[in-house]
């Protein structure tokens, strides 16, 4: 009897501590995502007269994920349309 108790308290810690390090490992999953969502946004609005608004994300039928973005001069606001960036993984 005593080893079976000790077999489920035994196993309720490594449980707890599994559940400790898996949390602690979608944080680090979602904050490189935040940074790469960032590095992105940073790379594609490299453009100095245009403001650009994220329309969609999206993966299109070869693989690749795509962003679409609507976009508007700001010297002319006649001067817009949509500008889609497509990376390959």
């Amino acid at each position: 009897m005593k080893k079976i108790i000790f077999i489920f308290v035994l196993s309720l810690f490594l449980s707890v501590s599994y559940a400790s390090k898996l949390s602690k490992f979608f944080k680090d999953m979602e904050k490189k995502e935040q940074e790469q969502q960032a590095r992105e946004w940073q790379q594609d609005m490299d453009f100095k007269d245009f403001v650009f608004h994220l329309e969609k994300r999206y993966t299109d039928e070869h693989g690749a994920h795509c962003r679409d973005y609507e976009f508007r001069a700001r010297s002319n606001p006649f001067r817009h349309g949509y500008y889609t960036v497509c990376d390959e993984r």
